[in-house]
């Protein structure tokens, strides 16, 4: 009887240590993230762009790591402008942010934003020319973060509250706009004004500004269609460039395996950050054209766009010129931004299916 009893304790014994080592097999370690942004919470990027894109990187680690993202809109814990600074001290283990939300950082990059040098057709082809583009060049300007993929607007509108059809009209007007834009709205005689894209909605209430330079998308995620009747189509006057990236310190802490992970699915973000902006960019359109009273889409015709065109070749020559002055290959630089430009404009992209 005692031995029975030794027996099933044993047997007992053996079964707890199994249970035990297995479920240490198998235990989930959680790495905590904080991402910070510069839109709203009820953006697509928010809700939509950046949830699938540390879901694809899940997918690579399985249940090996629980990735826990913390989401920080605009302003609750950095301010759009403070997003790279915020990130390279650490303030962010990660976010994303405009280029042209910092001037003068990002001289290499911003290339592919100078009004009339390489303006690209739709948001798949900015998006894929900016990666190739910034695998290429290699800038040293992101040397002190870990860049994980880059995406883009793609071409943009002006919105106003009168029609624009001709050069000449846009002499005078406060337009806003950010970084590179501002050269473009000198040069044909506007007057350039520079706030993040949560002002905009406010000072266009209030005639701090006459128009807004921006893609289609923010009639519908800023709420833009509300405050303007007219969008003018720009296709080389303006196209936004934004980084994603974590701070170094975050990046080298993280495991080799989850490291694999977020570089494996690097180019499928880029691609699906092409293609959810390009859907939002006519879903933008398409929100403005029903709103009460309408909203009207211009298009400059092709005896104005070569005017254009003229008007802002001065804005290469400048630019560069200040790329030269920041020791720069100015030259294979501007020529690469406009060979990768014209590549992916050529192609032809599925359409995103949310």
């Amino acid at each position: 009887m005692i031995r029975g009893k030794k027996v099933l304790s044993m047997i007992f014994f053996m079964v707890i240590l199994l249970l035990f080592c297995g479920s240490n097999a198998y235990t989930t370690e959680k790495i905590t993230i904080s991402f910070a942004h510069l839109w709203g919470s009820t953006h697509f990027t928010h809700t939509e762009q950046f949830p699938r894109y540390f879901k694809l990187v899940q997918s690579k680690v399985k249940d090996k790591y629980e990735l826990d993202i913390k989401f920080y809109p605009v302003d609750t814990l950095l301010k759009a402008t403070d997003l790279f600074d915020g990130v390279e001290k650490g303030i962010a283990d990660s976010a994303t942010s405009s280029c042209g939300y910092n001037p003068g950082k990002f001289p290499v990059m911003l290339t592919l934003t100078q009004p009339g040098i390489a303006p690209p057709k739709n948001a798949d082809a900015a998006a894929h020319a900016g990666w190739e583009f910034y695998k290429v060049m290699k800038p040293k300007e992101f040397e002190n973060v870990k860049v994980l993929y880059f995406y883009a607007t793609g071409p943009g509108w002006l919105h106003s509250n009168k029609p624009i059809t001709k050069i000449e009209q846009l002499k005078g007007l406060k337009i806003r706009v950010t970084g590179s834009g501002v050269l473009g709205v000198k040069a044909v005689g506007g007057e350039p004004v520079a706030m993040p894209m949560g002002d905009v909605y406010l000072a266009a209430k209030k005639g701090i500004i006459d128009a807004l330079v921006s893609p289609a998308e923010t009639l519908e995620g800023w709420k833009h269609a509300e405050i303007f009747k007219y969008s003018t189509f720009m296709p080389y006057f303006y196209s936004e460039y934004f980084w994603v990236a974590m701070n170094l310190n975050k990046w080298k802490s993280l495991p080799k395996d989850l490291q694999d992970a977020f570089e494996a699915v690097a180019d499928m973000a880029m691609k699906e950050a092409g293609q959810i902006w390009q859907y939002h960019q006519k879903k933008g359109e398409e929100f403005a054209k029903k709103m009460p009273g309408g909203h009207e889409f211009l298009y400059f015709p092709d005896s104005e766009i070569k005017k254009l065109v003229e008007i802002l070749k001065p804005v290469e020559t400048e630019y560069a010129k200040s790329l030269k002055e920041k020791g720069h290959d100015a030259d294979k630089i501007i020529k690469t931004a406009k060979e990768l430009v014209e590549k992916y404009n050529k192609l032809t992209y599925p359409a995103w299916k949310p």
